[in-house]
């Protein structure tokens, strides 16, 4: 009887106790990311890195871009079906204040901003919103 009476009570205890855990009127905090860690310095962003970034009139634009530790940067392109040897760019890179974008400048123009992450890089649009990681059109991805 004693077995009977106990175990709903713990029950009833523990889901009290979880309850207890949640967050009030069911609201999510806010994560407080460190400013200390950024794309900037904490990953490891320098290198080559390719893929075929979207066109407007043709297939795609072959690209690949080589982001020196320096700040220094090379950028190739080339356009599908339209050109036999790739444009080549050199410059140097600008960080946004929040540590997660670049910009290619080279002398005159301030050329394409790119999102850094881990192992790769997102273009932006042209009005500086960011496509979904997940749109692979706008996707470079790291060589090895």
């Amino acid at each position: 009887m004693l077995h009977k009476t106990l175990l709903p009570m713990a029950l009833a205890a523990a889901l009290l106790a979880l309850a207890g855990c949640s967050s009030p009127s069911g609201s999510v905090a806010a994560p407080n990311p460190d400013p200390a860690h950024n794309s900037r310095n904490a990953v490891d962003w320098a290198g080559t890195y390719q893929g075929v970034l979207p066109c407007a009139d043709c297939p795609g634009i072959r690209t690949r871009l080589v982001l020196q530790p320096d700040g220094r940067f090379e950028l190739s392109r080339q356009y599908i079906d339209r050109q036999a040897a790739p444009l080549v760019r050199t410059g140097r890179i600008e960080w946004n204040e929040a540590g997660n974008t670049i910009t290619l400048v080279t002398p005159g123009e301030r050329g394409p901003q790119l999102r850094v992450g881990e192992g790769r890089l997102l273009q932006l649009y042209a009005d500086g919103s960011a496509p979904p990681w997940s749109d692979t059109r706008q996707v470079l991805i790291k060589t090895p």
